[in-house]
């Protein structure tokens, strides 16, 4: 394979390299478009939000619409600056010229991922400061050497046009048209790995990242070793005889959010040996349902999971303070409440690249002799 591609990049650089004139981003796309379809395989193999792929010296990053399956939204090329200068391509809003020295990370995942991966240096500006719970960041962020750039979606366009920095990384959470930061011409490149329904999928989106800055040995070494842990102790459960149910989440603003039997939430409580009661379900996201219809269905279920909001008190007493109703659920009276501290965690933050600890989490709670020595870090039972 590897002949067959350096023989189409040679022949790409010679027909190049004779003409008179150059062709705008076609030099690029062109080294990919000659490798026959049967010789593609994309580095990625969980995810479902893109496709990477090596040639020539050049990644092909496909980034594919959250919304519509298997459709690209984006198709970005990532460029060594040496290839560039080798064989004469033009600039174009598709090509990123590596490597990356000066980066916006608009989403706390990534933002987890650039310091996994020892980049929080080429970090020049985040979003929604308060939110971070990384000691290094914060940090940079007393020293001035990181600056905060948007906060609830307002953008601080004036000062992001000041740090300038080469791309801006954010989660899109609409799907506008045109994004508000498109007046500032910095290339701007969607990181959707919060709509990635398996654990491991989710996780892989580490390899995006690490595309941008030559990290990917790195990456893949990286996600290889979570992928090994989580296979590992997904494989505790199999074969279970007593299979507890759960359900997930609590009432608010008039409505239980429930997540759906597709989603990233019930394939964990599936591979912890948990019978989700919603399994079933088709959503992939959470969906809203009345308290009794939720009552109905989870008040004599075995488990309940619950990541608490910022400032939450883990305790049954501030439960039954807030809504006297879950004191009815089984899962309250036998303080069978599975509950995660999302400030004190960084829940949010950090454990989308650490499914294989939140899977342990989860088995530690409801099969603690699967693993009698664990400590949890995310999930533990109210005591």
């Amino acid at each position: 394979m590897q002949k067959i591609i350096t023989l189409y990049l040679f022949l790409v650089v010679i027909s190049i390299s004779s003409c008179e004139t150059r062709y705008a981003a076609t030099e690029s796309e062109s080294v990919f478009n000659a490798i026959p379809d049967s010789l593609w395989k994309s580095s990625v193999k969980y995810a479902k939000g893109f496709d990477l792929y090596h040639a020539g010296g050049i990644k092909k990053l496909v980034i594919y619409h959250p919304e519509r399956s298997g459709y690209p939204n984006a198709t970005l090329y990532l460029i060594d600056s040496m290839v560039m200068e080798r064989n004469r391509y033009q600039p174009s809003k598709n090509i990123i010229v590596l490597p990356i020295s000066d980066v916006a990370v608009f989403s706390a995942t990534q933002l987890n991922a650039i310091e996994m991966l020892g980049l929080l240096d080429e970090v020049k500006g985040i979003s929604e400061a308060r939110y971070i719970n990384s000691r290094a960041v914060k940090n940079k962020l007393e020293q001035g050497e990181i600056v905060e750039l948007a906060t609830n979606a307002d953008y601080f366009v004036e000062k992001i046009l000041t740090v300038h920095p080469s791309i801006i990384f954010y989660s899109p959470y609409t799907f506008a048209d045109q994004h508000p930061l498109a007046v500032t011409n910095i290339p701007l490149v969607p990181f959707y790995d919060y709509f990635e329904n398996e654990p491991l999928g989710r996780a892989e989106w580490i390899k995006f990242t690490a595309a941008f800055f030559n990290k990917d040995e790195e990456a893949e070494t990286m996600f290889c070793k979570i992928e090994e842990d989580y296979l590992y102790y997904k494989s505790l459960t199999d074969g279970l005889k007593i299979i507890p149910t759960v359900f997930s989440d609590k009432y608010f603003n008039g409505q239980w959010y429930v997540p759906g039997g597709k989603s990233y939430i019930a394939a964990l409580f599936g591979d912890a040996g948990a019978d989700y009661l919603w399994k079933n379900d088709h959503h992939t996201g959470s969906f809203p349902l009345d308290y009794e219809v939720v009552y109905s269905k989870a008040h004599h279920a075995d488990f309940w999971r619950i990541v608490g909001s910022y400032g939450d008190e883990p305790t049954y007493d501030a439960l039954a303070a807030e809504n006297e109703l879950y004191k009815n659920f089984k899962a309250f009276q036998t303080k069978k409440v599975v509950w995660c501290d999302a400030e004190e965690t960084a829940y949010f933050e950090n454990s989308p690249l650490e499914p294989h600890l939140v899977l342990a989490d989860l088995i530690f709670a409801f099969h603690p002799e699967l693993l009698p020595d664990h400590q949890p870090k995310y999930y533990h039972i109210l005591k």
